[in-house]
């Protein structure tokens, strides 16, 4: 079994936020990190602060959503590592917000190519390699929005929702072949929480009021360090398991 620091992995959503964070995380503990998303720029800056930091990655362009576009990924990560063994599908577009009677099929259709389909896209490219070296990592993100049902957020949370059925079904079919598959509900700081907290500040303020340690999470050093337990060697017995990982804000029955 391989130690976290002799892995490779593929983080989608790498340039900006928690993709950006998990990306700094695993490259400083010694993981290789294949950087994806759809602009190039950001995720060259993410994998020229891991290599500053002593770790080694690369960057490449990728719509998760479609299938081409992930099959070059995975081809160029192996050509250049020779496998992979941890996929983090982090990236997911924003649909904007809407009642139920007034989402559209636009809507609907961004949410689930770049959040279910994106996720499904990865997870089935990499499979035949973990399943040859009987051991993987695949880590998916959900979302509070979908688990707790926040009102407005239809496109959104149901797709999310949907990624941890995707979950728990691949951790079930796959653990025979070690392909360990797991889902994190995360609350952190990113580009998107900042848009949002200033379009609606009452309700910004209102989930700060009611955090039980008063401040969003930090990509890197919160929420990267959980992915770096759901990646390594620590995490072979755990599978199938949804974490939301929020500073408590969000505790689940």
């Amino acid at each position: 079994m391989k130690e976290l620091n002799e892995k490779v992995a593929i983080i989608t959503g790498a340039g900006q936020g928690i993709g950006k964070g998990i990306a700094l995380h695993l490259g400083k503990r010694g993981v290789k990190v294949v950087c994806v998303g759809r602009r190039l720029d950001p995720i060259v800056q993410t994998v020229k602060e891991v290599e500053e930091a002593g770790g080694q990655g690369f960057a490449i362009t990728c719509d998760v959503g479609n299938r081409e576009d992930v099959k070059k990924v995975v081809k160029a990560t192996v050509e250049k590592y020779g496998t992979v063994d941890v996929v983090v599908n982090n990236a997911q577009s924003l649909p904007g917000s809407a009642k139920v009677e007034d989402t559209t099929y636009e809507q609907m259709l961004t949410a689930w190519q770049s959040g279910t389909i994106g996720s499904l896209n990865m997870m089935q490219e990499c499979f035949p390699y973990m399943k040859d070296q009987n051991e993987g990592r695949i880590i998916n993100f959900a979302s509070a929005t979908g688990m707790f049902g926040y009102a407005g957020q239809l496109a959104y949370g149901c797709n999310k929702e949907s990624i941890r059925g995707l979950t728990k079904i691949a951790a079930k079919e796959w653990a025979q072949y070690n392909i360990i598959v797991n889902c994190v509900l995360p609350g952190a700081e990113s580009p998107a929480a900042k848009v949002w907290a200033e379009k609606f500040p009452e309700k910004y303020k209102e989930i700060m009021e009611a955090q039980p340690m008063k401040r969003f999470g930090d990509g890197e050093d919160d929420i990267g360090r959980v992915i770096a337990f759901l990646a390594g060697p620590d995490s072979k017995y755990y599978t199938g398991q949804c974490l939301l990982v929020d500073g408590g804000y969000s505790i689940a029955p």
